[in-house]
C-alpha cells in the first residue's frame, strides 16, 4: 500500500478557498496529516494546487528538504502544466502528477503524459470512470443531491448532458457486446493508455471495487481500441470539464 495525501487548499473565515505552498503551510499540514493518520512518515506527499505567489522551485526545494529529513518519500503534484512539471524536476525528483484522465477527458494527451514519461514520473489518473458517467450506474441528473459536485458542472447541464448521454449509451451496449462491465473497460482503458499511467478510481463501497478491480487483466485488443476510439472519439464530451469556479487553481495548457 502507498499512502498518499496533499496539502495548499485552505479556506478563509467566509469559507472561501486559497492556495498555501509556504513552507510553514506544508510543515504544518503534514503534521497534522501524520496525526492523524497515526503515522510519522507519509509516502507520496502531493502539491493540491500550485500557489502562484511561490515559485514552485521554492516549494519542491521545502518539499525535498523532507524527503532528505524521512518525513515524506516522495514528491507529487496535481493539475499541473508540463512546464511546471519540468520547472520543479529541475530541482528534485516528482514521483507522480495526478491529472484527470479517461476516455471523456484527454487533455493529459497534449503533453502531460509526454512530460511524465520524460521525468520518469507516474500519471495518476483520477476520475477515469468521468465522474460516475462509465461505470454504467449513473442515475439521471435530476437524482443528483444537491451538494453534489456535478450539479455546476457543464458536462451535466441541459442540452451538454443530452448529448454526453447519448455518447455514453453506446459505450455501454459497447461494453455489453463484450461481456465485460462498463467501470472495468473504462479502467482497463486507461490502463492501456501507456505504462506510466496508473487510474485512481474512487469508490466508497466494497461491492464497486470488487467490480472494477477485474480491469487489470483485461487485455485489450488493437481492434478494441480502436473500436473504443470510434464509439468515444477524442474530444466526445459536449461542455468544459469543469465550470469557471471549479478552474481556479489548476493549470491549462
Amino acid at each position: 500500500m502507498t499512502l498518499a495525501t496533499k496539502f495548499a487548499i485552505r479556506r478563509r473565515d467566509d469559507g472561501a478557498r486559497f492556495f498555501d505552498n509556504s513552507a510553514a503551510h506544508i510543515r504544518e499540514a503534514l503534521e497534522g496529516s501524520m496525526k492523524r493518520l497515526g503515522v510519522d512518515h507519509i509516502d507520496l506527499y502531493y502539491v493540491h494546487r500550485v500557489d502562484k505567489a511561490i515559485p514552485i522551485e521554492d516549494t519542491v526545494g521545502e518539499l525535498g528538504r523532507l524527503v532528505k529529513a524521512g518525513a515524506i518519500g516522495a514528491i507529487g503534484l496535481s493539475e499541473v502544466a508540463p512546464d511546471t512539471l519540468r520547472r520543479a524536476c529541475a530541482v528534485h525528483p516528482i514521483a507522480a502528477v495526478q491529472s484527470e484522465y479517461s476516455l471523456w477527458t484527454r487533455n493529459p494527451e497534449l503533453g502531460l503524459i509526454q512530460a511524465c514519461a520524460a521525468a520518469g514520473a507516474i500519471l495518476v489518473a483520477f476520475s477515469p470512470l468521468a465522474r460516475g458517467c462509465l461505470s454504467g450506474l449513473l442515475q439521471d441528473v435530476e437524482t443528483f443531491a444537491d451538494k453534489d459536485f456535478r450539479h455546476a458542472n457543464p458536462r451535466f447541464q441541459g442540452v451538454n448532458w443530452r448529448r454526453n448521454r447519448d455518447r455514453l449509451e453506446a459505450y455501454l451496449k459497447l461494453a455489453r457486446s463484450w461481456g465485460v462491465r462498463p467501470a472495468a473497460l473504462a479502467i482497463a482503458w486507461t490502463l492501456a493508455s501507456a505504462p506510466h499511467v496508473v487510474p485512481i478510481p474512487g469508490t466508497r463501497t466494497a461491492a464497486h471495487l470488487e467490480e472494477w478491480a477485474p480491469a487489470a487483466d483485461i487485455d485489450l485488443s488493437e481492434a478494441q481500441l480502436a473500436d473504443l476510439e470510434r464509439t468515444l472519439p477524442v474530444g466526445f464530451a459536449a461542455g468544459e470539464r469543469y465550470s469557471d469556479q471549479q478552474w481556479v487553481g489548476i493549470q491549462k495548457y
